[in-house]
């Protein structure tokens, strides 16, 4: 059972992909990527967390970062409360 104080918190995951394409990345990428995305999950967190409308809310919101030539592409499950990095890839300098 979740403790009260962690049912506003969004966790943050990453999928077996894109561990993967992290562990291709210099240490100090990764870390600053995982600190932005540590970033994101705080700031998702609401104080009296607002029920979803029943047919109409989109429980998968996809989006991205850009961070210091790569390009990070997560999903965050407003149902599950999770933040989830898909995918990383270099961009174009």
């Amino acid at each position: 059972m979740r403790r009260p104080e962690s049912l506003n918190t969004y966790s943050v995951e990453v999928s077996p992909s894109a561990w993967k394409q992290l562990a291709h990345l210099p240490l100090e990428s990764y870390q600053r990527i995982r600190q932005a995305l540590d970033g994101i999950a705080a700031q998702l967190r609401s104080p009296t967390p607002a029920p979803l409308p029943k047919k109409e809310a989109e429980p998968l919101i996809t989006r991205s970062l850009s961070l210091e030539g790569y390009l990070a592409m997560y999903e965050v499950d407003t149902v599950r409360r999770r933040l989830t990095l898909r995918e990383v890839v270099r961009t174009r300098p």
